[in-house]
């Protein structure tokens, strides 16, 4: 694997961790109802795939 999609592989966990993070934030500050609950993980899980497919497609700077 080339160096470059090691670091790749290494920034997704970090943003993912810090994602994972901003969710127990949420959960921890605030009393949701499921139906938001289920909106903010829905919303984080789309930031996810989100920061997946910019790192898949471009290039460290």
């Amino acid at each position: 694997m080339r160096v470059q999609e090691e670091i790749k592989k290494e920034l997704l966990k970090e943003i993912y961790g810090n994602i994972d993070n901003i969710y127990d934030f949420i959960e921890a500050r605030y009393k949701l109802d499921k139906p938001c609950n289920d909106a903010v993980i829905k919303k984080l899980n789309e930031l996810k795939d989100i920061i997946y497919k910019v790192s898949n497609l471009s290039d460290l700077s």
